[in-house]
């Protein structure tokens, strides 16, 4: 599994992680 970081939050923040989890990321 990979570990994404996702800087800066809001909606687009909120979307990326969103994305990512439902691929199978690990979002930290």
């Amino acid at each position: 599994m990979k570990n994404i970081g996702v800087i800066g939050g809001g909606t687009m923040g909120n979307g990326i992680a969103h994305v990512l989890a439902q691929q199978g990321y690990e979002v930290v």
